[in-house]
């Protein structure tokens, strides 16, 4: 892109996305790196502070592993990956229609207030509200939902 040419809103989110996502791989990696380094030795061969290294080791830990066989830990994350451009539409609905999700939480018949559950379906549609895919892919995500489940059952 040169200079000359009016900026893209699409190549903006897109930049957006893969910040959060490759901000989640680098932590996940000083992770895994902190088992066969110490942190003085971590923080000199990335040329950062052992309190750098610290501080990413403790939001690292909130940070959990992605599952064998996904591009992301969260259907968020993998939506995410996909508006970034790390991932084609096919792997995306490939993936978010075998996500082992957590069950949604319903309520109690007294009370409209449920916990909030990491890693349910609702994330898709979350997806689908912040832009991340469109009408279409949620749709065809959807159906692959519904065909796996019921491939599961039988």
């Amino acid at each position: 892109m040169s200079i000359a040419e009016p900026p893209s809103v699409d190549e903006v989110r897109r930049l957006r996305h893969r910040q959060v996502v490759d901000r989640l791989d680098e932590l996940r990696l000083v992770r895994r790196l902190s088992a066969t380094m110490s942190q003085t030795a971590l923080a000199k061969a990335l040329a950062i502070s052992q309190p750098a290294v610290n501080n990413a080791l403790k939001r690292a830990a909130k940070v959990p592993d992605v599952p064998e066989g996904f591009s992301g830990a969260s259907p968020y994350e993998i939506a995410e990956r996909y508006a970034a451009g790390m991932i084609d539409r096919d792997r995306l609905i490939d993936e978010l229609g075998r996500f082992p999700y957590a069950p949604t939480p319903t309520t109690d018949g007294y009370d409209w207030l449920v916990e909030e559950v990491a890693n349910t379906v609702g994330e898709v549609g979350d997806a689908l509200d912040d832009g991340l895919i469109d009408e279409d892919t949620y749709d065809a995500i959807q159906h692959r939902i519904d065909e796996y489940r019921q491939a599961a059952a039988s």
